[in-house]
């Protein structure tokens, strides 16, 4: 916390901020968030305890439904007819038989399709080889083979059985979901085995059971079987055919889950789960929506006291606004114009202080701009009158063996180049020549280096016609070629050294390409670093010739040109980049 000496000291803008939020944002906010927080768990807390006990009320009421449809053949004993027709061989004539066919199949409609739950599809009875059926509309699929498998298994463990659409080959017209529930049929009298009967059970009765829950167009209710997962019942409609019932956490209860609310309670004897899922957003619409309308009200609250806030803070922010406003002028170079004081807080002191720096900055121009002047100058003229002292004295001492050897013309030939070569770079009032010049100086560069080293150095030039019209600055060509001999014939016995020049979309580009070493990447990334130095900033590293000459680029034609480096796959090249520009447009001065 800001103890009260340090809350006095703070700026006026920050009191202002600092109190307005510890006593008005804060408060709400959190007031907002707990009042909230616990409305949700509680209404969470009812609806998840509500959950399950309809899902609890329907579950008996869909095991009501089933007990009452597995009861049904108990209706078959009430027919002594029907009894004598199961009991009789299947091995009769074709009209008994057809007759026989006839009564059965007329008895089950009107015993279980008409007089029953009209949740049945239909009723099969297999018996002695013999299917009877009654249905409510036209099915496929359910074969004697089938029937009997399942009627064997019924006769042995003398129980009924619960299959889905998946288990069995029945198919209705209408696509109708259904559960296939199995009963035998015993002859009480004789004690012996008649035969099975099937009823289809439409599981769209679900659908009524559950009508009273709540939400229930927007909830998804599944009826699943717990070992395979699979759906005998699905009111969404969707092509899917199973649910983990792994991922759920409980198996009796609610929970939340992926943003839906789902509640799980067995059914059936337990061989089934009745599931309820519905998504939160649904579920918590009103809470939702009473959430909504508070943020509403919040940001409303905070709009009408941020307005009153505004027009407290007013005298403070405007004062500082226009002084942003006369220091974005200064930025761009304007320093003509000072604010009048009428403060004596923080905002008349800064006021106050800003003027000051505008007339120090004003007395402090013309003499650091004259001087940075005067410094580039200076640095400029040195860069171009470099010459490596070491380069004279190997020069001079190889005239010294040619005179000696008695070797009079390559004497008067090198002396002759050598001359123009401190002609050409004592001439300190120019700055800028013809390309020709400068390459016609380092053509007398290397034929002195070539005097020297013999065959261990070949080199070739390849510049335009116009290039006695193009201007260059003087004296940056040589220090590149004198770094490839240097480096060059340290580790090489000879070295080819090849420089071109090529003009393309205003861009004079100057290549210096030899077949060396390369360079190293260690020495490469830091040479790199050295020419993305500001122009003016002079390395004193090895390579002090090729940092000078892409810091004089810089500062002659901006940061756009410069020099850059690469590695071929043998020897490096290095690249100048220049813009083009015709002697005429500065007069070569």
């Amino acid at each position: 916390m800001i103890s009260k000496r340090k809350y006095h000291h703070l700026p006026l803008m920050h009191k202002l901020l600092f109190s307005y939020t510890l006593l008005t944002i804060i408060p709400v906010s959190l007031l907002g968030f707990f009042i909230y927080a616990a409305y949700m768990n509680a209404a969470e807390e009812q609806i998840g305890a509500l959950v399950p006990q309809m899902l609890e009320q329907a579950s008996q009421q869909i095991d009501r439904n089933v007990q009452d449809v597995t009861m049904m053949p108990e209706r078959i004993y009430q027919s002594q007819q029907t009894i004598e027709i199961l009991r009789t061989d299947a091995f009769q004539s074709h009209a008994e038989s057809m007759q026989q066919q006839y009564e059965m199949e007329r008895y089950l409609s009107n015993s279980f399709l008409h007089s029953s739950s009209s949740d049945l599809l239909g009723v099969f009875v297999f018996s002695k080889n013999r299917i009877f059926a009654a249905t409510t509309e036209n099915y496929s699929g359910f074969s004697k083979t089938e029937a009997a498998v399942y009627g064997q298994s019924l006769e042995l463990e003398k129980g009924s059985i619960l299959l889905l659409p998946h288990e069995t080959n029945l198919v209705f017209d209408s696509g109708a979901d259904y559960l296939l529930i199995g009963v035998p049929i015993q002859d009480r009298d004789n004690q012996t085995y008649l035969g099975t009967m099937f009823l289809a059970l439409d599981v769209s009765f679900v659908d009524r059971i559950t009508a009273s829950m709540k939400d229930h167009r927007a909830a998804r209710i599944m009826l699943a079987d717990k070992m395979s997962g699979r759906l005998a019942y699905d009111s969404s409609g969707r092509d899917k055919a199973s649910v983990n019932l792994r991922a759920y956490p409980i198996e009796n209860g609610s929970f939340l889950q992926d943003r839906k609310l789902i509640g799980i309670t067995p059914v059936m004897q337990q061989t089934y789960a009745l599931i309820y899922e519905i998504p939160t957003e649904i579920l918590f619409a009103k809470q939702y929506q009473t959430r909504t309308i508070s943020i509403v009200l919040f940001l409303v609250f905070i709009c009408f006291s941020l307005f009153f806030y505004s027009i407290a803070a007013y005298n403070v922010s405007h004062p500082i606004k226009r002084l942003m406003q006369n220091m974005r002028s200064a930025q761009q170079g304007e320093f003509q114009h000072t604010l009048p004081v009428t403060k004596q807080d923080e905002v008349g002191r800064l006021t106050e202080s800003y003027n000051m720096m505008i007339e120090e900055i004003r007395d402090l121009i013309q003499k650091n701009y004259m001087i940075k002047l005067k410094q580039q100058e200076a640095e400029l003229y040195a860069l171009q009158t470099q010459i490596n002292p070491h380069f004279i004295f190997n020069t001079l001492e190889t005239i010294n063996y040619a005179v000696e050897a008695g070797e009079q013309e390559e004497v008067m030939r090198i002396i002759t180049t050598l001359g123009r070569m401190l002609r050409y770079s004592l001439d300190n009032g120019v700055k800028f020549v013809s390309l020709a010049e400068e390459i016609r100086h380092v053509e007398n560069f290397l034929s002195v280096q070539q005097f020297r080293f013999f065959d261990r150095l070949t080199w070739s030039t390849d510049y335009p016609d116009e290039a006695g019209s193009l201007q260059v600055p003087k004296f940056i060509l040589q220090p590149i070629v004198e770094n490839s001999i240097k480096y060059g014939l340290e580790v090489q016995t000879a070295i080819h050294i090849g420089i071109k020049i090529q003009q393309t979309q205003g861009l004079l580009v100057l290549t210096i390409k030899d077949d060396g070493p390369g360079f190293d990447p260690a020495v490469r990334e830091a040479l790199e670093r050295e020419l993305a130095l500001e122009p003016g900033i002079t390395s004193k590293s090895a390579h002090y010739g090729l940092s000078n000459v892409a810091n004089r680029i810089k500062m002659l034609y901006g940061a756009d040109y410069g020099v850059s480096l690469e590695n071929n796959r043998q020897g490096a090249t290095v690249l100048l980049y220049l813009p083009s520009q015709q002697i005429s447009r500065l007069g070569g001065s």
